[in-house]
């Protein structure tokens, strides 16, 4: 069994959908209703990045066999909510080596 198979964590996926918003644009968010999937969840680097002022960016990579990720999904694990920075990056290779990866930036301040 593959590492991708057997994460140690479990996070909730809120994939993006296509609606439409009180002015009648066609706009994505996340949806509603969430999708839970086995993962790993590391570190991006060993230290956090400085962004203006005295906050911090908290970022991770999210990694996992199969997701229904997207740039304007929502993942919620380690008890927060977290968003995607861009685009989800897909591994097309094998059976036994494709995968999805994802940077994670936190939402909001520490819980």
């Amino acid at each position: 069994m593959s590492l991708l198979d057997s994460g140690n964590e479990t996070a909730d996926v809120y994939p993006q959908v296509t609606t439409t918003d009180d002015d009648g644009n066609v706009i994505t968010v996340p949806s509603d209703t969430p999708v839970t999937i086995i993962c790993r969840i590391q570190p991006l680097t060993s230290a956090e990045a400085a962004v203006t002022g005295q906050m911090t960016t908290t970022t991770y990579r999210l990694i996992a066999r199969d997701a229904p990720l997207g740039a304007w999904a929502k993942v919620t694990a380690r008890g927060r909510d977290w968003d995607l920075q861009g685009e989800p990056q897909w591994s097309r290779g094998s059976r036994r080596t494709r995968h999805v990866s994802a940077i994670l930036q936190a939402r909001g301040g520490e819980p």
